[in-house]
């Protein structure tokens, strides 16, 4: 390394510096932070459902951004930095054992390994290292290695990416990261190319992979632990666990140290997040484990898997699916109501842009396909006997065969609506010829109550019901009464509330079926219209239901028929109707207000003869989809700056399709 570049001998993280220049710079980002930690509380108090119950694999990104050929740090020093996160991440450091015994029962396994990417986000095989050579000669806390633009390299999307920048940092900097709910061009952490891993590069004393541990926590929204409230004791690490300390410590100071009357045993000083070196950092608390699981069930709900398998989705069943990052599968009957099938690969339409794969059956309505993981769909349709059918593809081939169904028996009225809310879970829901709601679900070896049963629960329904989950052992339930009121039921993890039948009155008089979206822990949004044609809206947000039990928000517009609603972000929503003109409008909730009005809303044209369906893939992406006049489905998209084809264009691709 460079002499003019020497490691710094006392460690120094601008984590806060970008946090607040991020409050001054976005009121949005100042709200955003507002509900992430909202919602951290609410999971530390029991009253969050924790959604991930094993082990997370986060796949990693390591941008390599070198000045001197010194700094183009090697494949093994990179190597070796994963190996230290994942030891320490997971409680296998040995050196843990040299926690002081007061504190070494609060040491805890956050459940988090992490593993070079192997697909790019174009799904092409990658090593998970990308590298650059730059004439700058040394970063600051900026942001600017982040941007090719800036002499760096671009983020790649961070709702399925962990992003580390590796390179020359000046001013006494080791690292730096952004905490949940900032902009995704910039989310992920930076490291001083000589305290990253343990070979190579790495200099005393920040040699043993802790800068890149400590700024991972941050990533994950641990706070610095003693508050960053410089020297008091009026700040907190927000966690109940880690004693209230006064200030950082560095070097290696022996033990104790006390601060804020917190003796006999005093700062929890070897702590990832304190600033000693990194031989005397060694542990993460219970406490700080619970927050990062927080995290991932909340703002980072999409990144990584569980266990092998990935994390439940939130999303209810539609025709579209997207099961991983710049990939869809469209589902519609054709004029001969069998099922077809094209997909976005990433690079092209399959089979071809207006083509389809045939898939057999007789549907009488609209397919819905959900996803419970990579490279795994299930379909469900309503079959000419009135009976549920199913089909699913499993990663090499379509089960029960390429044009097969398996039957689920009953009686079905109008379309089905299945969610999955863990791995190998699927739950579906259908209305009876009674006109009451009905169930059935995969436990990942058999279908109950049985192969063609189902749990009867009650209520007198009209139109489709509507079903999400923001957790792996919840579901929450939506549909409309015979007085057109809405109503909802839940089921919390242990029984069905207000009870197995019984449902909870939330008012209005809704012309349309509901549509709901979670876009985080214990937070729902439902869309209806009106009997004015006009959209309304309600949420929980935690506490209690928005603006009132019985009330709702009006959104303004003359809308027919079905509401699209999708979320890609915490706190943000985007929803879609079609107009009396038959054209396609928008409008969105970005975190402060509803845009481009509070009732107004952004035409995307089309002459439209299906209601929308929209899904998205990755942060600031969205692709929506019609039929037109000529019965072919059309499709346009939001790529984070304009609306492509155009903003009141479509693509054709192809196909004549009744049911949609």
């Amino acid at each position: 390394m460079a002499t003019s570049n020497p490691t710094p001998q006392v460690r120094r993280c601008a984590t806060m510096d970008v946090h607040r220049r991020l409050l001054n710079e976005s009121p949005a980002y100042a709200l955003v932070r507002d509900d992430i930690e909202n919602m951290t509380l609410l999971y530390q108090e029991g009253r969050g459902m924790a959604g991930r119950a094993g082990v997370t694999h986060i796949p990693v990104v390591v941008h390599v951004v070198w000045n001197t050929a010194a700094q183009n740090i090697s494949d093994a020093q990179i190597a070796s930095q994963i190996d230290v996160l994942n030891r320490d991440f997971r409680r296998a450091n040995p050196d843990v054992e040299a926690t002081p015994a007061p504190f070494l029962p609060f040491t805890a396994d956050a459940r988090v390994e992490f593993a070079l990417a192997t697909v790019d986000p174009h799904g092409a095989a990658t090593t998970g290292i990308e590298r650059r050579q730059t004439s700058v000669s040394a970063f600051g806390a900026d942001d600017a290695v982040k941007s090719n633009a800036s002499g760096g390299l671009d983020a790649w999307p961070a709702v399925s990416y962990l992003n580390i920048w590796v390179c020359q940092l000046g001013g006494g900097l080791l690292g730096y990261a952004q905490f949940p709910g900032g902009p995704d061009e910039t989310d992920g952490v930076v490291i001083l190319q000589s305290a990253f891993g343990t070979v190579g590069t790495a200099a005393p004393p920040f040699h043993l992979g802790r800068t890149a541990t400590h700024e991972v926590g941050h990533w994950l929204n641990l706070n610095h632990i003693w508050g960053d409230d410089g020297t008091g004791c009026s700040g907190t690490d927000n966690v109940d666990d880690t004693p209230n300390q006064g200030g950082a410590h560095t070097g290696q100071p022996p033990f104790p140290q006390l601060s804020c009357n917190n003796g006999p045993h005093g700062d929890m000083f070897m702590n990832y997040m304190d600033y000693v070196d990194d031989p005397a950092m060694f542990m993460f608390t219970a406490g700080q484990v619970t927050r990062m699981q927080a995290c991932l069930d909340g703002p980072r709900a999409a990144i990584g898997t569980v266990g092998g398998g990935a994390l439940a989705p939130r999303h209810s069943s539609s025709p579209v699916v997207a099961w991983g990052s710049n990939r869809l599968d469209v589902f519609v009957p054709g004029t001969d109501h069998a099922l077809y099938h094209k997909a976005w690969d990433g690079a092209a339409w399959q089979p071809s842009v207006t083509g389809f794969e045939a898939q057999g059956g007789i549907c009488l309505g609209a397919p819905q396909a959900v996803s419970w993981g990579a490279d795994r769909l299930d379909i469900f349709v309503t079959g000419t006997d009135s009976a549920l059918y199913h089909k699913w593809w499993n990663g090499s081939a379509w089960g029960p065969s390429p044009d097969g169904f398996e039957s689920l028996g009953g009686l079905c009225v109008g379309d089905p609506r299945a969610v999955s809310r863990a791995p190998n879970r699927l739950d579906v829901f259908v209305v009876g010829t009674d006109r009451a709601l009905y169930h059935k679900w995969w436990d990942g070896t058999a279908w109950g109550p049985s192969l063609s049963g189902y749990e009867a629960m009650g209520g007198v329904c009209l139109g489709q019901p509507e079903v999400v989950s923001w957790g792996e052992n919840r579901l929450d339930i939506f549909v409309i009464g015979v007085d057109h009121a809405l109503y909802h039921k839940w089921w919390d993890g242990a029984a069905w509330g207000p009870s197995l039948t019984g449902y909870e009155r939330l008012g209005g008089v809704c012309l349309s079926s509901p549509r709901a979206v979670s876009w985080g822990p214990d937070r729902l949004d439902v869309f209806v219209t009106g009997t004015d044609g006009a959209l309304y809206h309600k949420w929980w947000d935690g506490a209690q239901w928005g603006p009132s039990i019985d009330g709702f928000e009006r959104l303004g517009g003359v809308c027919v028929g079905e509401v699209e609603a999708v979320s890609w972000a915490g706190n943000r929503l985007d929803v879609f109707v079609i107009g009396t003109d038959s054209a396609l409008y928008h409008k969105a909730w970005n975190g402060t207000a509803w845009t481009p009005s509070g009732d107004g809303f952004d035409s995307l044209g089309g002459a439209c003869t299906s209601r929308p369906r929209a899904a998205s893939w990755g942060p600031d992406r969205l692709d929506v989809f019609v039929t037109g006049t000529n019965g072919a489905l059309c499709h346009k998209a939001w790529a984070g700056g304009a609306w492509q084809p155009a903003a009141d264009g479509f693509e054709d691709l192809g196909g004549v399709i009744t049911r949609f």
